[in-house]
C-alpha cells in the first residue's frame, strides 16, 4: 500500500475542520482566514460571472441587431428592384461620395484613437515630471491634434450633408420610391460598419477583462487552499478534539 502524502492528507484535516468546527468552543483562529478566503472566492467568481453576462449579453444584442438589418434590407432592395432606373441614374454620384465619406470617417476614427493615446500619454507626463516645458509642449501637441480633428469632423459633416441632398428626391420625382430605399440600404450599411466595430471593441474589451479575472479567481482559489492547508497544519498541532477529525491524526503521524 503506497504511503499517503502528508500534503494531501492535512488539506482533507482542514476541509473536514471547516465542516466540523465552526461555532464550537475548539475552533482555532486559523479559521478566520479560511472564512475570509472563502468570501474572496464567491466574490470573484460572481464578478466573473457578471462579465461572463456581459458578454453574452453584448453577443445576443449585435446578433438581434444584425438579424433586425438583415430582414429589412430585404425589404428595401424589393424596392429599390421596382425602381432600378431611378437608382442607377443617380449611382456615379452616389458612389464617388461614398468613396469620400469612408476615407473621412476612417480618418476620423484614426484621430480620436490617436488623441485618446496622446491623452494619456499628456495626464501621465504631468504625473511624472516637474518640467513645465515638456508639459507645455505637450499640451500644444494635443491641442493641434484636436483641431485638426475638429476640422476633419466638420468636412465630414459637409460631406453627409451632400449625400443627404443627393440621395434626397424632390417632390414628385419618378422613382423617388427606390432613392429613398436605396438610401436607407446605404445607412444600413454604414450602421453595420459602427456597430461592428464597436461589437469588436467591446468585446476584446470583455475578453481582456475575463482573462485577467479568471487570474484574480485562480489566485484566490490558491489563497483558499493555502488557508485550509494552514487551517488542518493548525488542528493537528493541537490534536483539536473531534469525533470527524481524530481518524486522520493516527494517519498524518504515519505520513510524516
Amino acid at each position: 500500500m503506497a504511503k499517503e502524502k502528508y500534503e494531501e492528507l492535512v488539506l482533507q484535516l482542514g476541509d473536514l475542520a471547516r465542516e466540523a468546527l465552526p461555532n464550537k468552543p475548539t475552533c482555532p483562529r486559523s479559521m478566520e482566514r479560511v472564512f475570509k478566503a472563502e468570501d474572496v472566492v464567491l466574490a470573484r467568481r460572481d464578478e466573473l460571472a457578471q462579465l461572463e453576462q456581459q458578454l453574452n449579453d453584448e453577443d445576443g444584442a449585435f446578433q438581434e441587431f444584425m438579424d433586425q438589418v438583415a430582414s429589412e434590407r430585404e425589404q428595401q432592395e424589393a424596392v429599390v428592384k421596382q425602381f432600378r432606373r431611378a437608382v442607377d441614374a443617380i449611382q456615379g454620384r452616389v458612389k464617388e461620395l461614398r468613396k469620400k465619406i469612408g476615407s473621412q470617417r476612417a480618418g476620423v476614427r484614426y484621430d480620436r484613437n490617436a488623441i485618446k493615446k496622446m491623452e494619456a500619454r499628456h495626464a501621465d507626463l504631468e504625473m511624472t515630471t516637474q518640467d513645465p516645458g515638456k508639459i507645455h509642449q505637450s499640451k500644444e501637441l494635443l491641442k493641434k491634434m484636436r483641431l485638426a480633428a475638429m476640422r476633419k469632423q466638420s468636412d465630414l459633416e459637409d460631406l453627409e450633408r451632400e449625400f443627404d441632398i443627393v440621395l434626397t428626391p424632390s417632390p414628385g420625382q419618378p422613382g423617388s420610391a427606390g432613392i429613398l430605399a436605396h438610401k436607407r440600404l446605404l445607412i444600413l450599411e454604414d450602421e453595420v460598419e459602427e456597430r461592428e466595430l464597436e461589437h469588436q471593441e467591446v468585446m476584446a474589451d470583455l475578453e481582456q477583462q475575463l482573462s485577467l479575472k479568471e487570474e484574480e479567481v485562480k489566485a484566490a482559489e490558491d489563497f483558499l487552499d493555502k488557508a485550509v492547508f494552514m487551517l488542518g497544519e493548525d488542528c493537528y498541532a493541537n490534536r483539536i478534539p473531534d469525533a470527524g477529525l481524530a481518524s486522520l491524526y493516527p494517519r498524518l503521524d504515519k505520513a510524516r
